[in-house]
């Protein structure tokens, strides 16, 4: 009898047993479970994460190829529109070249000025009389006006002075004189006639800047050309760099988000 009640109390113990496994093999189990659809759905989260950066890279290069297109696009309209303007007769009676980056480059420095004056001779101003409200014209189209950033009337000169003189002060004197014509350029300029009626806009895009001899123009052997390198040059800045401060300012804000 007695083993009869000892063999049912093991038996009880072994059940009691068997059934604290199953339950830790079925907390196992189901933690194992969980623990795999966690990582199912981090998996499933991480592939959609990466198929919106994926998205978002592809939508930010297409912008920054539009933006691309559309300003190669302007540039060289304008271009085209700058040469249909002036006559290959005008521009070799002038020697005035129109640069592919749409910079207007006068190249006579015995028309321009006298030597070492910042006076603009007469032959300059009757030049500039012809040019200048053509040019205005030809920006101040419709498919130009918003396109243009600034103008700027670019004094430059050689790296010579009178003989003696020490490099950084010839460059001191040159950039004094350069700066000194681009301004009397600019101030004849715009007291065209025909120019007074886009003076507000004149005013906020036209500038004069001394360059003194920091751009030199350079022969075939690297050497400076002196006479090339006295010179006068209007140049035109795009709102094509604002558009590149926008797309970045779009690249940072999809950083945050990633």
């Amino acid at each position: 009898m007695e083993n009869s009640e000892q063999n049912g109390d093991e038996w009880l113990s072994i059940s009691d047993l068997m059934s604290g496994l199953m339950l830790i093999f079925l907390l196992i189990a189901i933690t194992f479970m969980y623990q795999v659809n966690r990582d199912k759905n981090k998996v499933l989260e991480d592939r959609d994460r990466l198929q919106r950066l994926l998205e978002e890279n592809e939508k930010y290069r297409e912008k920054i190829e539009a933006i691309s297109k559309e300003f190669v696009l302007l540039e060289q309209k304008l271009y085209e529109a700058l040469k249909g303007e002036f006559s290959e007769e005008e521009l070799k009676r002038w020697n005035v070249q129109i640069l592919p980056n749409n910079t207007i480059r006068f190249n006579s420095p015995d028309v321009l000025f006298e030597t070492g004056s910042h006076r603009v001779a007469n032959e300059f101003k009757g030049i500039l009389y012809d040019f200048f409200p053509r040019y205005i014209g030809v920006l101040t189209r419709r498919e130009f006006i918003n396109f243009v950033e600034e103008i700027r009337v670019e004094g430059h000169t050689s790296s010579g002075w009178n003989r003696g003189t020490g490099e950084m002060d010839a460059y001191l004197k040159n950039l004094h004189l350069s700066q000194a014509r681009a301004k009397n350029v600019l101030d004849f300029a715009i007291r065209i006639d025909d120019v007074r009626p886009q003076f507000e806009w004149l005013k906020l895009k036209f500038r004069a800047n001394g360059l003194s001899s920091a751009i030199p123009i350079r022969n075939e052997n690297g050497y400076e050309d002196k006479d090339m390198s006295k010179r006068v040059e209007f140049r035109i800045t795009t709102n094509a760099l604002e558009a590149l401060y926008k797309l970045e300012e779009l690249r940072k804000d999809m950083e945050k988000r990633r």
